[in-house]
């Protein structure tokens, strides 16, 4: 079997993606449609918005609710 760079570049990603993911602590919550998500505690004020509206929140509601967190990074 010959290896190409584009499985070396394959599997260069899935490592780095693995441990990017361990980086970050997680929860998993229930999406408004039954099926679990993964959401990333990394105290970010884009991850909020993402993961609330992920959550089912409107994008004004999930807007005040990350907007009311004080300690989130810009």
């Amino acid at each position: 079997m010959k290896i190409t760079v584009a499985m070396v570049l394959a599997v260069a990603a899935a490592t780095a993606g693995i441990a990017w993911a361990e980086d970050v602590p997680t929860v998993t919550r229930t999406g408004p449609n039954g099926k679990p998500l993964v959401l990333r505690l990394d105290g970010k004020y884009s991850t909020c918005l993402r993961d609330s509206q992920r959550l089912g929140y409107s994008h004004d509601s999930a807007k005040r609710y990350c907007d009311a967190k004080p300690n989130l990074k810009r």
